[in-house]
């Protein structure tokens, strides 16, 4: 084996370790996340059913993730590969699900008092399309280990705004909305290009593609999010609701 191949090779496969622990720090700011809401008063359990609905369908994806993580990493590989068919009917079903209850929190005129309407449909929807477009990618490029499970870790960075909201102090929240978040959700990414460097002396493009990504639906949040047409796309969507 050349020393190109090698390299090639040791970033392909190995390293579980850092997958299976970046997957656990990934499920600790999500449940950590909902509940520190929780323990605050903030939220309850006391929720019309498409709010249940959308907990459901959001942490079953998160419960998959975490089990096909660990069954690439420590279980078995076949399984592995039979249960991703499942992802090709949970993307869409979060996408679906996803937008609904943002369309519905529109509608109402629930949006939390940290965040203009406008702000919170772009930066909710953003992390849908990133989350979307990079998990679709990485099942594409199932065959490729490199580039799959690296795709995969970077689209589950993009579901990680909302959650990581949660963590954030309020004062943090009304001062820059979700601009801390984004940034927060690059050191995934970013830690996983620093690992490849140390550990293979190069880094996989697969971790630019998605640290790009995300850097692009940060910024559109930012960008659209704070302009008049995020406003004209909430007026369209209140329209005849009780938050028009």
């Amino acid at each position: 084996m050349t020393g190109e191949a090698a390299v090639r090779e040791r970033v392909a496969t190995g390293d579980e370790g850092f997958f299976l622990g970046t997957a656990a720090v990934m499920v600790i700011v999500v449940i950590g996340g909902f509940l520190n809401l929780w323990l605050q008063g903030v939220t309850s359990f006391a929720a019309p059913w498409p709010v249940h609905l959308h907990a459901f369908v959001f942490m079953g994806w998160v419960g998959f993730f975490t089990l096909q993580v660990i069954l690439a990493t420590r279980g078995s590989q076949a399984l592995h590969r039979r249960l991703g068919w499942i992802a090709l009917a949970y993307v869409p079903a979060i996408l679906a699900s996803g937008t609904a209850t943002i369309v519905r929190v529109m509608q109402l005129g629930t949006t939390p008092p940290m965040w203009t309407p406008g702000y919170f449909l772009v930066m909710n929807m953003m992390a849908l399309v990133g989350f979307v477009a990079l998990t679709g990618a990485a099942v594409a490029m199932r065959r490729r280990t490199d580039w799959h499970r690296r795709l995969m870790i970077c689209g589950m960075a993009a579901l990680l705004v909302t959650p990581v909201n949660r963590w954030m102090p309020v004062p943090v929240l009304f001062a820059v909305m979700s601009l801390a978040s984004s940034l927060v959700i690059l050191l995934f990414p970013l830690a996983g290009m620093v690992r490849d460097k140390r550990r293979c002396g190069r880094v996989h493009p697969a971790w630019a593609w998605g640290l790009g990504a995300l850097v692009a639906t940060g910024i559109a949040t930012e960008v659209v999010g704070r302009s008049a047409l995020a406003g004209a796309a909430v007026a369209m969507i209140t329209a005849g609701q009780p938050a028009a």
